[in-house]
């Protein structure tokens, strides 16, 4: 009888212990995520964030900011990735020093928040989806040696171009914003 005593609370030890080894997530909980999303700031600056599915284990997107004139002015890649079995969040800038990890610290069916606690700005992103069409994105860190959090509010693109007879068309999969380079 001890011994069924002392195997009770090593058993609920043991699965609490493994269920916190879930706490990453996994990458399938995510795929709301997928999709076109769209936001804009006070100063009238438009967010754009695109996801799609690579494969089974990956995911890749770009994100671009763009002013009310149409000119591009932030840029970077994105992918989520499976690394030793943990998804991170991969953000590349062109023109930086190389990509930049945030490992996953919960994902599931609204929430996605990867850290990466050597980086400066920022340290923390947070997905949240909000409804289908939803989402809001938190950035948090420290910059120039101050705590900064900077919140996003993003809806998913579902409009289609409209073509010469006024009627919708099919999504187009090239319809984000391109950089335009003009020589003056």
């Amino acid at each position: 009888m001890k011994r069924l005593h002392l195997f009770f609370p090593i058993l609920f030890f043991a699965i609490q212990f493994s269920s916190c080894g879930n706490t990453s997530g996994n990458i399938e909980n995510i795929d709301w995520l997928i999709g076109q999303w769209q936001g804009k700031d006070v100063n009238d600056l438009v967010f754009h964030e695109n996801w799609e599915r690579d494969g089974k284990s990956s995911f890749t997107g770009s994100s671009c900011t763009i002013t009310p004139d149409g000119d591009t002015i932030y840029r970077e890649t994105l992918k989520i990735n499976l690394v030793d079995g943990t998804p991170y969040f991969v953000s590349t800038v062109p023109k930086t020093k190389g990509p930049v990890l945030f490992k996953m610290v919960q994902g599931d069916a609204q929430t996605a928040i990867f850290e990466n606690r050597d980086h400066d700005f920022p340290q923390r992103i947070s997905y949240t989806l909000e409804n289908n069409n939803h989402m809001k994105v938190k950035l948090e860190g420290i910059e120039k040696g101050q705590p900064k959090i900077e919140r996003l509010q993003f809806e998913r693109v579902l409009q289609t171009p409209l073509n010469n007879n006024g009627k919708s068309d099919s999504i187009k999969k090239d319809t984000f914003p391109k950089q335009i380079n003009i020589n003056l």
